[in-house]
C-alpha cells in the first residue's frame, strides 16, 4: 500500500522517537513492582525498591519521547492523520503523555526521596504529592490509552500503515487490556491490577508502529 506524508522528515523523526520510547518504557515497566491495591503509591514499596528512581526516570524519558513522537506525527500529516480518528489518536497520545510524564517525574524525583520520611511517620508532604501524582494520572493515562486504542483500532480497520492483520489485532488487544489496571485500582477490583503488565507489549507495539513509519519514509 502507498503511505504518503506531507513532511517525511517529521514522520521519520517521530518514528524513531516512538521506537526508542517504546523500549525505554517497556524496560522500566518490566522492572517496576506490581501495583499494591489502589492508585496511591505505598511508601513501604518505594523504600524497599532501590531502583525506584532510575526506573521512573527511564519511564519519564520514554513518555517525553512519546509526546515528541505524537507531535511529529501530527506534523508529518498525510495518511497518518487523513482520517479524523487517526488525528485524534496522535493528539490524544501527545497530550495525554504530557500529563502522564508528571506521574513518572514525581515518582522518580520526589516520591522516592520522601518515602523514608513517610515510612517513619511524617507523611504529610508525601500524601500531598501522592494526590498530585494521582491527579496527573487521571488527566493523562485515560487520554493516552484512548489515543493508543484508537490508533490500533484504525490499523485493524483501515490498515493505515499496512501492518499485518495479526500484529494490528495484537496491538488492539493489548491496548484494551491496558485499561484494566486503572479500572481495577479505581473501583476496588484489585484482581485486575496485574494487567498493568499489558502496558509492556502495548508500548513495544507503539514503538514498532513508529519504527515502521520511519522505514516507510525511506521508500
Amino acid at each position: 500500500m502507498v503511505v504518503d506524508f506531507r513532511e517525511p522528515g517529521a514522520a521519520r523523526a517521530g518514528g524513531y522517537a516512538l521506537a526508542v520510547a517504546g523500549v525505554l518504557v517497556a524496560v522500566g515497566l518490566a522492572l517496576h513492582p506490581l501495583p499494591s491495591r489502589g492508585l496511591f503509591e505505598q511508601a513501604s514499596v518505594l523504600a524497599s525498591t532501590p531502583l525506584w528512581g532510575p526506573i521512573h526516570v527511564a519511564i519519564a524519558m520514554g513518555f517525553v519521547l512519546s509526546v515528541l513522537g505524537g507531535l511529529l506525527m501530527l506534523t508529518a500529516g498525510g495518511t497518518l492523520i487523513r482520517h479524523w480518528l487517526n488525528a485524534f489518536a496522535w493528539g490524544a497520545i501527545a497530550v495525554g503523555m504530557i500529563f502522564f510524564t508528571g506521574v513518572a517525574l514525581i515518582n522518580g524525583f520526589v516520591m522516592h526521596a520522601l518515602a523514608p520520611m513517610a515510612s517513619a511517620g511524617d507523611a504529610v508532604v508525601y500524601d500531598a504529592f501522592n494526590r498530585l501524582l494521582v491527579g496527573f494520572g487521571w488527566l493523562g493515562n485515560p487520554l493516552f490509552l484512548a489515543g493508543l486504542t484508537t490508533l490500533a483500532f484504525m490499523e485493524v480497520r483501515t490498515h493505515t500503515i499496512g501492518m499485518s492483520r495479526e500484529l494490528a489485532w495484537f496491538g488492539l488487544a493489548v491496548a484494551l487490556l491496558s485499561w484494566l489496571r486503572g479500572i481495577g485500582s479505581a473501583t476496588g477490583l484489585y484482581v485486575l491490577e496485574p494487567f498493568v503488565l499489558a502496558n509492556i507489549p502495548a508500548f513495544l507495539w507503539l514503538g514498532w508502529y513508529g519504527w515502521r513509519i520511519a522505514m516507510l519514509t525511506r521508500r
